[in-house]
């Protein structure tokens, strides 16, 4: 959107403040006064205040003679007043002349450098333009690969709440752990010199155990002949328990045998006690009634 230009009454009020200060009122004071505005406006501006202001008039009344020539040595001063103004306003307006040059100048050069400058950025806003879709698609994969990120930080902070809550636990083990290690160190020692004792034991093993092999070589020829006379003799006790069952159940009659003739051998003797008794009894009945007795 274009810039609205200054208008002449802004330039006036300035004109009229920096006269009113006692500054002539040049280009550059009435634009450093306004803050902004074109040079060549400006100029334009302060010819049509000039031009408006009004002109200093002299009239000439008829006055007595005195005060003729007093006004007209008042008028002839006045006018050098004038003249003077006249040659302030060409030098100033040649002054304003060169300002309006150099602004020209250095306006020209800027616009030739604003022109590079929109040329420039149009043929970055071409490239920026054709990257943006690319850049859009990397924003978005980005945005993904940082929510993957997020998300394995947020694994990760709690695999570290984890280590740390392990090492807090193995920081009170240490002192243990210490004197574990003292003791391992201990027994490293001892078991050191009980390695040697058992090197040497085993050296002395060694030589048993061969002897023992030699030994046990001779063994296993006797004991595979005692396993032939065993399974000889295994047979041989087979045959004898089919005889023994034999003899059992021979026994077993024998057995019920003896028991019936037990119980015959008791009721014999009860009967032979009875007997022996009516025995008894009779003798003395015989003894009794036997004559010349008694």
């Amino acid at each position: 959107m274009a810039r609205e230009g200054i208008t002449f009454e802004q330039v006036a009020a300035a004109a009229d403040a920096l006269v009113g200060e006692g500054v002539q009122p040049t280009i550059r004071a009435v634009r450093e006064r306004l803050g902004t505005g074109s040079p060549n406006t400006i100029h334009r501006h302060l010819v049509a205040w000039r031009e408006a202001r009004p002109a200093a008039t002299v009239t000439a009344p008829e006055l007595p003679a005195a005060l003729a020539a007093a006004i007209a040595t008042e008028i002839e001063r006045s006018a050098a007043a004038a003249r003077a103004e006249v040659e302030a306003r060409l030098v100033q307006t040649q002054s304003e002349a060169a300002e309006l040059s150099a602004a020209g100048e250095a306006l020209e050069a800027e616009r030739d450098e604003l022109l590079e400058q929109v040329a420039t950025l149009t043929t970055e806003r071409a490239t920026l333009a054709g990257k943006a879709q690319q850049q859009a698609a990397d924003l978005a994969e980005a945005q993904q690969r940082i929510e993957r990120e997020q998300q394995a930080a947020e694994n990760a902070r709690i695999e570290l709440a984890t280590a740390r809550l392990k090492i807090e636990s193995q920081a009170e083990r240490q002192t243990e752990q210490a004197a574990e290690l003292e003791r391992l160190r201990t027994a490293l020692a001892e078991a050191q010199q009980g390695r040697i004792a058992a090197e040497q034991q085993a050296a002395v093993l060694s030589a048993r155990l061969e002897a023992m092999t030699d030994r046990a070589s001779r063994t296993e020829a006797r004991v595979e002949g005692l396993e032939r006379q065993l399974q000889q003799a295994g047979q041989e006790l087979s045959s004898a328990r089919v005889q023994v069952q034999a003899q059992q159940t021979a026994l077993d009659g024998a057995v019920r045998e003896i028991e019936a003739a037990k119980r015959q051998v008791e009721e014999a003797r009860a009967q032979a006690k009875k007997a022996g008794e009516e025995a008894a009894e009779l003798r003395g009945r015989l003894v009794a009634v036997q004559p010349g007795k008694g």
